[in-house]
């Protein structure tokens, strides 16, 4: 996403927002394997030329975004991490984002 910014700030806050919206839609699940709940194909069109940089396609980040989160949601109703991260992108520096993101992991 960072990558994506430095190429274009206001596509890639858009997507931002986008994702915000996805986030809040997903609900928990019972069943295996998750069926995306928000995903349609013609979500990517307007994000498209975010495809030119950074590793991952818009159809990646949001696909797996939406995963992660109906993860999220259906092992931890009250968590949220995933969407903690995109609120704060481009809100708190790049440092704070990606220590929130790995802390647990380093304890």
């Amino acid at each position: 996403m960072y990558v994506k910014y430095a190429f274009n700030p206001q596509l890639t806050l858009k997507l931002k927002e986008h994702i915000l919206s996805m986030l809040a839609s997903i609900k928990p699940v019972n069943s295996f394997p998750p069926s995306l709940q928000y995903f349609r194909p013609e979500h990517i069109e307007p994000f498209k030329d975010l495809d030119r940089v950074g590793e991952f396609t818009v159809e990646f980040i949001l696909v797996v975004t939406e995963l992660m989160a109906i993860q999220e949601k259906t092992n931890y109703p009250k968590g949220s991490l995933t969407e903690s991260l995109y609120r704060d992108f481009e809100v708190k520096d790049r440092f704070q984002v990606i220590q929130k993101a790995v802390l647990k992991r380093l304890r």
